[in-house]
């Protein structure tokens, strides 16, 4: 076995890093899930709820969109604005119109919803988590995943607890 140094092993092991994403998302494109099936059915919908419809909530939303089975039922946030581009861009993109709300609870309250969006600002990460994986909802979460580390074990306790992806 010929010896492999530090540094031929970092750059090797960045290469493979880098290119797997690429193998990865080739396997799932759309032009192969196209081939599977034209439009998923109703039983293969992703029911979504943005929380938090800044830069981040709206960039996230539109690459969520690029996944044919992903609808977006619910909007929510403090600022009229960013919910209407929230809106606008579920329209572009599936011409479909969700409701609006302000307060994030009242997307968790809902039972059409499957998975929560929440890109809110960094110090309000934590508490909708926890309270999504209470309701039986999965979450995606931006960065950074909460402020403390208390805030980060509470998080993952409530996925453990209610068997939840986050």
């Amino acid at each position: 076995m010929t010896p492999i140094s530090r540094r031929k092993f970092l750059g090797k092991s960045a290469l493979a890093a880098s290119v797997t994403p690429l193998a990865v998302s080739s396997l799932t494109s759309p032009f192969v899930r196209s081939a599977r099936a034209a439009e998923p059915g109703p039983n293969d919908k992703v029911r979504l709820g943005l929380i938090g419809c800044g830069g981040m909530g709206q960039g996230d939303l539109q690459c969520f969109f690029l996944n044919p089975e992903v609808d977006c039922v619910v909007v929510c946030d403090v600022d009229d604005a960013r919910i209407a581009k929230g809106v606008e861009i579920c329209q572009q993109k599936r011409n479909k119109k969700p409701d609006t709300v302000k307060d994030f609870r009242r997307v968790l309250d809902r039972k059409d919803v499957d998975v929560v969006l929440i890109a809110t600002p960094d110090h309000w990460h934590a508490l909708p988590a926890v309270l999504a994986c209470q309701a039986g909802k999965d979450v995606y979460v931006e960065k950074p995943l909460a402020k403390t580390i208390d805030e980060g074990r509470a998080m993952l306790e409530a996925a453990r607890r209610h068997q939840r992806v986050v």
